[in-house]
């Protein structure tokens, strides 16, 4: 239990370490560690499997992909829509961008549904954002938030592939 007249948040009421607001730790806080409290400010185990429960409780897809880089020759296939800042969940299947010529760094089956997201860092970057990008952008809603996630996760995972320390 936690006391409300102890707790300390962000200005918006955001608290502990995943900043969740207290509808959100209501919902998705767990006990991770055991110790019978669910503690998002001094437990990171807490912290961390609570991010976990969050992402799976909106549809986190175990071994599942997050996002591809995209090579949009031209323009951009019309009627096709571009998520910029704003998140759009999956709903374009790959086939129909792969018809329009935009092509990925790792093969996708054509049935499967993407997002096509534009990201503006000099000139224009695309990726191909599958429901777990989604997700991600679930827990803040910018596709921004979203791939810096993605990419520091790459970085950590490759650091630990080759023995090495994070990053």
């Amino acid at each position: 239990s936690v006391d409300a007249l102890e707790v300390k948040g962000s200005y918006a009421g955001a608290v502990g370490m995943p900043q969740f607001i207290p509808s959100s730790y209501r919902a998705y806080a767990v006990d991770f560690d055991n110790d019978g409290r669910r503690d998002l400010w001094a437990s990171t185990a807490d912290a961390i499997g609570s991010v976990g429960n969050y992402f799976q409780r909106h549809g986190w897809r175990a071994g599942e992909p997050v996002a591809f880089r995209a090579k949009v020759p031209g323009a951009v296939p019309r009627g096709t829509p571009v998520a910029k800042k704003k998140p759009m969940k999956p709903g374009t299947n790959w086939s129909r961008l792969l018809a329009a010529g935009v092509t990925a760094d790792k093969r996708l089956s054509p049935s499967t549904r993407v997002t096509l997201v534009r990201l503006d860092a000099p000139g224009a970057e695309y990726w191909l954002a599958l429901t777990n990008f989604y997700v991600i952008t679930r827990y803040n809603h910018s596709n921004l938030y979203a791939m810096a996630v993605y990419q520091l996760s790459r970085e950590i995972q490759d650091a630990y592939e080759a023995g090495g320390e994070e990053p």
